[in-house]
């Protein structure tokens, strides 16, 4: 019985490790030497152990070189996180629908959600997150400076060549802060530049290789920070499931301690079904419906500036600024449409990350609840290393670079509309 435990929660910490990107092989070499290391001993088994012991022992394994300082001096933090939401699941089985007094299973998954985001801010953390946050604010600052050059063109126009007040703006008080600003871009345009670099070396070391110009549209895209938030949540997930596969062969076979592992490891399952389905939500029933509503007014403002700039009534000069507003609706719709593929291409991905991940689900699941009444677990423990084999690394989906300059102004221009 306690060597199918022990092989029960390898191979289900296999499966999720397979399914967030980590190479086959190598975990079947951890199957090899778990084996082995199994079939020469037979230990007796130690007595139940609680929350805390577990939460100890876990700390003490957390804190190798190997694992991220981030992640170590979280651990603690987020392994109790995740008891506390396995003890909420456990409960919410006896639970009634609705209750008037006390708890029903309503207010449970209320509290269960709770402890899930607590857990992802957690596994936000990282190199990563923290560089996208920067491009982030990056992103933001620059149209904010050219905007403010806008503004002070304009007041030029009647500013004063001199002044005897210090504070009125004179027309060249005004061009030497028109200066200033304009090198403040560049230097922010060169940062945000080596910032994007640094993004693509990190997601590279996460198992993604993209290049500048996919993670200018990354980045770009409504759906970019959600898409590199779960990648970032996916690549801390593996590294804490790859240390719990290390404390799992490094038990002496107690039941409980297995059964917790089991747990854990089903959280960290609910927990990137949630981020995935999440994802999915917003780009069904907010994204994809606003990004159709542009691109029909755009259709619309095309069609009506065509048939206005054929129309004699008009002078040449105004037909020809009607073709000259058809051309840039048609921009508009050639940027909508891929910008359309862009999130249909990121809602296949996810669909299918889904699916994954459910049937992951499902096992970890019914394990959990086999290791708390019965020993006799080969069977499962077999068909879950079928299944395993057959899980999909996760991947970002394809991002094709802009086309020109143009396409990319009218993207951006998409992005701000759709995330008013």
């Amino acid at each position: 019985m306690k060597s199918a435990i022990r092989w029960m929660i390898l191979g289900m910490i296999l499966g999720l490790i397979l399914a967030a990107g980590t190479a086959q092989g190598a975990w079947l070499d951890l199957f090899k030497t778990s084996s082995s290391t199994t079939a020469s001993s037979e230990t007796t088994p130690s007595p139940a152990v609680s929350s805390e012991m577990i939460s100890s022992a876990t700390s003490s394994a957390a804190s190798s070189d190997d694992f991220p300082k981030y992640l170590s001096s979280s651990w603690e933090k987020l392994s109790a996180t995740l008891i506390e939401t396995l003890n909420l699941q456990d409960k919410q089985e006896g639970l009634p629908l609705s209750s008037y007094f006390g708890e029903d299973k309503s207010s449970n998954a209320k509290k269960i959600n709770a402890l899930l985001n607590k857990a992802v801010e957690i596994l936000l953390q990282g190199d990563a997150n923290d560089l996208r946050r920067q491009a982030i604010i990056l992103r933001t600052e620059i149209p904010a400076l050219r905007l403010e050059i806008d503004e002070l063109r304009n007041k030029r126009i009647s500013a004063p060549e001199t002044s005897k007040f210090p504070w009125i703006m004179t027309r060249p008080k005004i061009d030497e802060r028109v200066q200033e600003l304009n090198a403040e871009i560049e230097n922010k345009t060169q940062t945000m530049a080596e910032i994007d670099k640094k993004i693509a070396l990190a997601l590279r070391e996460m198992g993604l290789d993209l290049d500048d110009t996919q993670i200018d549209v990354l980045l770009t895209s409504v759906t970019g920070d959600d898409l590199f938030q779960n990648t970032v949540i996916f690549a801390n997930v593996k590294r804490v499931v790859e240390k719990l596969a290390e404390l799992c062969r490094e038990d002496n076979d107690n039941l409980e301690i297995n059964r917790r592992y089991t747990g854990m490891y089903l959280v960290l399952n609910d927990l990137l079904i949630v981020t995935q389905e999440g994802l999915a939500e917003k780009i069904d029933t907010h994204y994809k419906p606003q990004l159709a509503a542009i691109r029909t007014e755009a259709e619309g403002l095309r069609a009506d500036a065509l048939r206005r700039s054929q129309q004699t009534q008009y002078s040449e000069a105004q037909r020809r600024s009607f073709a000259t507003n058809a051309q840039a609706n048609g921009m508009t719709i050639r940027a909508a449409a891929l910008y359309a593929e862009l999130l249909e291409g990121q809602r296949k991905s996810v669909t299918a990350t889904l699916s994954d991940l459910r049937r992951n689900r499902d096992l970890a699941e019914n394990t959990y609840k086999t290791v708390r009444s019965t020993s006799d677990l080969r069977n499962l423990i077999r068909s879950g290393l079928d299944l395993f084999d057959s899980i999909q690394n996760l991947s970002m989906p394809k991002l094709q670079p802009f086309e020109n300059n143009t396409i990319r102004k009218e993207f951006e221009a998409i992005n701000k509309r759709l995330k008013r």
